[in-house]
């Protein structure tokens, strides 16, 4: 019988593999939720900044409440020519479809500084992601677990690589998950 850590890692490798992302692929999300060419252009050059041995890892993943399909199709591509890093795009209907995803997820990265973003981003830290977000939001997080919590306020592209290297330097903590 399965305990409740197991259950949450097979419901993580079963999004993956719905999604064709490698189970040992560190996942980076960001959703176009308040997106601007900024968020892109910042992700495109953490990627440069990040150590190869860290950069071969991730795989980007790219959520769509909107309609910029083509917008992440096409730095799909760019990363995946420049870098070899691939994307995997979902489309949902709305920003109360973002859970489902959490599952496939190690980190998400959210700017956006209003309800929507505080919701999202306590869901993915309870879920047990590793977030990084601007110090407005991380401000109003009143759980234990902030040791998977970064802040970002400026555009600032090494701060963005060093956050996520430090998170890709833990594994993955579901007692998060189960103790919230």
């Amino acid at each position: 019988m399965l305990n409740e850590r197991d259950k949450q890692r097979q419901k993580r490798h079963r999004k993956r593999f719905e999604a064709k992302i490698d189970p040992s692929a560190m996942v980076v999300a960001f959703n176009n939720h308040g997106l601007n060419a900024d968020l892109f252009s910042l992700i495109y050059s953490m990627l440069s900044e990040l150590p190869e041995h860290i950069r071969l890892k991730i795989h980007l993943y790219g959520i769509d409440s909107g309609d910029f399909t083509n917008d992440f199709t096409d730095f799909g591509t760019k990363t995946l020519i420049a870098y070899g890093v691939p994307l995997h795009y979902v489309r949902i209907n709305g920003q109360d479809e973002l859970s489902e995803h959490y599952d496939a997820i190690d980190i998400l990265i959210l700017t956006d500084d209003n309800e929507q973003g505080l919701i999202a981003v306590k869901s993915a830290l309870t879920a047990g992601c590793s977030v990084i977000t601007n110090r407005n939001i991380a401000g109003e997080i009143h759980l234990n677990i902030k040791e998977r919590l970064r802040v970002i306020d400026k555009q600032c592209t090494s701060a963005l690589s060093a956050h996520v290297a430090a998170f890709a330097a833990q594994r993955r903590k579901f007692d998060c998950a189960l103790a919230s």
